[in-house]
């Protein structure tokens, strides 16, 4: 893996406990260790998941007429 394939790699962060409808942001890899860090710092709870974007339909479909 190169650097430039962790600098593109997206993260799911949801915050727990905060409410009926957790707080989930989309992060870059680079941000991942100081929305932990930050968590920590508050008393926060994080769930961290990797994060693929969807994938455009329209595009998926050309790909499949031809």
């Amino acid at each position: 893996m190169t650097s430039s394939d962790r600098a593109g790699r997206l993260y799911r962060i949801t915050y727990l406990g905060t409410g009926p409808a957790p707080d989930v942001r989309t992060v870059e890899a680079g941000e991942v260790a100081a929305v932990i860090e930050h968590a920590g710092e508050h008393g926060m709870q994080v769930l961290v998941r990797p994060y693929t974007r969807p994938h455009d339909q329209s595009e998926t479909e050309a790909r499949h007429d031809g």
